[in-house]
């Protein structure tokens, strides 16, 4: 669940997944690959189309509950969280 004043979201595990992975390395970029690796597993049969997906379906989440967080994406190097004030 990710909370923000009175508004919450139930996110679906790879959702969470991704959240998790963003939030333990929130200083740093992490790319799709690694975040591939991290959230569904090295035996995944699954590609970096997933990881966009799931990282734009957060980034709308963030959007509605007005968080203060956004996912932010640097070309070639990856994504990381940043909070505004």
């Amino acid at each position: 669940v990710i909370s923000v004043g009175e508004m919450s979201f139930q996110l679906p595990k790879q959702e969470y997944r991704l959240m998790e992975q963003l939030m333990l390395h929130h200083t740093m970029y992490l790319s799709s690959e690694s975040l591939l690796v991290k959230a569904w597993g090295y035996d995944a049969e699954t590609d970096l189309s997933s990881v966009w997906l799931y990282i734009s379906y957060l980034r709308k989440r963030l959007s509605a509950m007005n968080s203060g967080v956004e996912i932010v994406s640097k070309r070639n190097i990856g994504y990381k969280l940043e909070f505004r004030s």
